[in-house]
């Protein structure tokens, strides 16, 4: 199928000279993250993120314009491009939104939440529980304050944290968007511009969304996708008897979405090391290429995804955050490592990998061995 079945036509589109609070109204009314910059003619200038807002800071939101934050034009898409090449360029760059051009305009786009909706519809969506994807939860507490949530999700790479309180049951969850959509307008720029003191030292409780989607570990892939079309999240908390054990998001589910194209071999790829120089990326590959041929021999593999992130510049240096997930015929496991050396980082990553099939393997063969155990021990009674 192709993109011109299930792009959107109706889309939020801004001009350079539009300001930034006109777009985080937008992002508010239509519960987006990003957009197609346009000109009077809808051709295109470049796209404008709030992952990038978030990251720099924006000193008057009211007067600064779109232009000067906008990156430049993404990725696009054909009318004829197939929903698969617009699901793997989405995953890719980690956009939210591509735009569909046709004669040097921008007539539609294609989401996250089109993928999520055709891709509910496929048999793999369909047969995969929740809990084989699922990375465990980081939770934090009602009580603590604003800033350690957001140092928490910067430096361990995650975009929300399910809040909970002193029995540790689920109470609200907090993320970036959260914390800017529940901060009042005329605080906003004090927020963008800067970790003021007085609102990072709030609890977490005041700005939290106190109705979070949630599920339980058993809900299929299909239901998920649904569940984030229908309410407009890009993650759900996984619960069992209301206490947090796990969350899935877009990125998750586009990993096992695209990953389903290869019908044969190991689905292999990496994403973030496009700004290292060859040494670093050729070193990294064989690092990777390595772990994998040794866990091959000891289970059957079927994808592995590497995501690296750059933040918390010190000076010149930066820290890189690296998350593994690999998926095996026994299930998702995942892996995570922060180094200051992309090399460092992606080596702690695999090596925690590695650490946590071998814990897996070794469970279950206690198992299998306590098993055997009891149903020796069954056959002595019935002799």
């Amino acid at each position: 199928m192709n993109v011109s079945e299930i792009m959107s036509k109706d889309f939020v589109r801004m001009k350079p000279d539009d300001t930034i609070q006109s777009f985080i109204s937008e992002m508010e009314k239509h519960h987006i993250h990003s957009a197609p910059v346009v000109d009077d003619k809808d051709k295109l200038l470049g796209n404008i993120d709030y992952k990038k807002l978030a990251a720099k800071g924006v000193i008057d939101p009211s007067s600064e314009k779109i232009r000067s934050m906008m990156d430049s034009p993404p990725p696009t898409l054909k009318k004829d491009s197939t929903i698969e090449a617009a699901a793997d360029m989405i995953f890719k760059t980690g956009l939210r939104a591509l735009p569909v051009v046709e004669n040097n305009k921008v007539i539609s786009v294609v989401s996250v939440w089109d993928i999520m909706k055709y891709a509910a519809n496929t048999k793999n969506f369909k047969q995969m529980a929740a809990e084989r994807i699922m990375a465990a939860a980081e939770v934090i507490d009602q009580n603590e304050e604003i800033g350690k949530a957001r140092v928490i999700m910067r430096e361990r790479g995650i975009s929300r944290l399910p809040v909970v309180n002193q029995t540790g049951k689920l109470t609200g969850v907090i993320t970036t968007f959260d914390m800017l959509r529940s901060i009042k307008p005329r605080e906003r720029q004090a927020f963008m511009a800067a970790e003021v003191d007085r609102i990072m030292a709030l609890p977490v409780n005041t700005v939290m969304n106190k109705r979070p989607v949630t599920t339980g570990p058993k809900t299929n892939l299909s239901e998920l996708a649904q569940m984030m079309v229908n309410n407009k999240t890009s993650g759900v908390i996984v619960t069992i008897d209301n206490a947090p054990v796990g969350v899935v998001t877009t990125k998750d589910m586009l990993e096992v979405y695209v990953s389903s194209f290869a019908q044969k071999g190991v689905y292999y790829q990496t994403i973030g090391l496009e700004e290292e120089d060859d040494d670093t990326t050729a070193t990294i590959d064989r690092m990777i290429r390595d772990t994998l041929q040794k866990i091959s021999s000891v289970v059957p593999l079927q994808f592995f995804f590497l995501h690296v992130k750059h933040h918390n510049a010190s000076g010149l240096r930066i820290k890189y955050s690296v998350r593994a997930r690999l998926r095996t015929d026994s299930g998702f496991f995942i892996a995570k490592a922060v180094e200051w050396d992309a090399r460092d980082a992606v080596g702690a990553a695999l090596e925690n990998l590695e650490h946590i099939l071998l814990k897996k393997k070794n469970e279950n063969a206690t198992r299998v061995h306590k098993d055997a155990r009891k149903a020796k021990q069954l056959k002595h009674r019935v002799e």
